[in-house]
């Protein structure tokens, strides 16, 4: 279960009838809109990193909303369709919004079109990957802190991992001692780790094994810094290749209905009524991963074990707990 620790952010009321709006303006649009609602979120992964200044800009926004707040989120929905907005599902729409997926893992795809015509893509989470319990920026309480965001990037696209670092180094400039937790750079972690107290270690050992090396042998970090990357690289690559199957076999069936019809011509309440009963009559699981966890775990410690002829020691030395590594 997430640990979730929402509370709620006074905020203007939404800003109506923008006639053109950036990827920017957009972001503070739909979050008035969902203050407005008295929808908890947190923004995160790209957005998050436009916030904290990793990177200049990007297209999508991926919202971490509460599940039981669902229902919520549609009746906003429906009011600005009433606007002269257009939501969509979008073709590849991952799960139906609905609460028993996005508690289960699944990340659904939306489209909204603004009055300009202007398309925005959103994500939604209910259940982050990698991220056992959600904490939000102490600054800005519509983002999610640094430390989750770092967590959700562990992922098998090499080009997040120089973000997971710059959280970290972040991190610990604001004076949170869990950005160690990201540190990809031996001397880094050796220069960090001196200013660690003893009982900081001991608890940051065990959520990142290989902090134990710091102090006992530290020329062992380099190779074992790459050897815990790969482990979660493939875990991620095995969790996602395992939501994608469920979702294409489901597709494929779907698809083969008479007068199948994807994306469909109308409001989003229709399409959301559609793609979920389709959803539940081809039995599309909410939860794909408990009954796996333990084989996509099993695999990828094989395959980082064989990549990089490592030893059981090496292993050992670099092993995350499950439960963070496959929550």
């Amino acid at each position: 279960m997430l640990g979730y620790n929402w509370r709620a952010v006074e905020c203007p009321g939404p800003r109506e009838k923008l006639t053109r709006m950036t990827a920017l303006d957009f972001i503070d649009w739909f979050k008035s809109h969902l203050h407005a609602a008295q929808i908890e979120f947190a923004l995160t992964s790209g957005q998050a990193c436009v916030y904290y200044g990793i990177q200049q800009t990007t297209k999508d926004s991926d919202w971490i909303i509460r599940p039981p707040d669902l229902s919520k989120l549609w009746e906003l929905f429906s009011r600005l369709e009433s606007e002269n907005c257009r939501i969509e599902y979008r073709q590849f729409c991952g799960a139906p919004l609905v609460k028993d997926y996005l508690a289960g893992g699944w990340t659904s795809h939306v489209s909204l079109y603004d009055i300009a015509g202007q398309e925005h893509h959103l994500d939604f989470f209910g259940k982050p990957p990698r991220v056992t319990s959600l904490e939000r920026d102490s600054e800005n309480s519509d983002y999610a802190n640094r430390v989750t965001v770092a967590q959700m990037k562990k992922t098998d696209r090499e080009k997040d991992w120089p973000i997971v670092f710059t959280l970290g180094q972040q991190a610990i400039s604001a004076g949170d001692i869990r950005g160690v937790l990201f540190g990809m750079d031996p001397d880094w972690l050796v220069s960090v780790w001196e200013s660690v107290s003893l009982e900081n270690r001991i608890a940051l050992i065990a959520q990142r094994p290989l902090l134990g090396l710091v102090d006992r042998e530290p020329k062992r970090l380099k190779r074992c810094l790459l050897i815990e990357k790969y482990l979660w690289a493939t875990v991620n690559r095995g969790r996602y290749h395992l939501y994608t199957r469920h979702w294409k076999d489901f597709y494929q069936q779907w698809r083969l209905e008479p007068g199948f019809v994807w994306p469909l011509n109308a409001s989003i309440d229709q399409q959301h009524d559609t793609l979920t009963q389709a959803a539940l009559r081809y039995q599309l699981p909410f939860d794909v991963i408990s009954a796996k966890r333990a084989a996509i775990i099993e695999k990828a410690v094989a395959e980082t074990m064989e990549v990089f002829a490592a030893t059981d020691d090496e292993l050992n030395a670099i092993m995350p707990p499950v439960e963070l590594l496959l929550p």
